[in-house]
């Protein structure tokens, strides 16, 4: 049973001379409690970004909230072509050498064949993706 010392978020109240003072300035802090060694991954990204900790966290929690629902489907595109080019290659080789023997220059045919549709491929897949995704989400209350 986890006690109130155990508490992974608060929140602070915004102070009216903050807020009166200037109207931008940011009011509300959240706080979380870190391993050394997570506070260390986190000092080390900041300061490769040339950053403070706290703006780090700031415009990385941002980050997040803004991308949405994507934020925890990033597909890369490179990645998904390239697999997307083995799976055709993979599947001409297996229906090709059904029918016996295979050439070098079948080989040749069907590895510029699957590089030549591998990026529309992946392109249709997220696609796809995308209105199934949508729709779930539309569908749902």
């Amino acid at each position: 049973m986890p006690s109130g010392n155990d508490k992974s978020q608060e929140t602070a109240a915004p102070s009216a001379s903050t807020v009166s003072a200037n109207e931008t300035s940011r009011a509300r802090s959240i706080a979380t409690r870190l391993t050394d060694a997570e506070f260390g991954e986190v000092e080390a990204a900041a300061a490769d970004a040339g950053k403070k900790v706290a703006e780090w966290l700031r415009e990385a929690a941002l980050a997040h909230a803004r991308a949405g629902a994507g934020a925890e489907e990033q597909t890369d595109p490179i990645l998904l072509a390239e697999i997307m080019g083995m799976r055709s290659l993979m599947l001409n080789l297996f229906a090709r050498a059904s029918e016996g023997p295979l050439t070098t220059d079948d080989l040749r045919k069907m590895s510029a064949y699957s590089d030549s549709i591998k990026e529309q491929r992946a392109q249709d897949y997220m696609a796809q993706r995308r209105r199934r995704n949508s729709l779930n989400t539309t569908d749902n209350p």
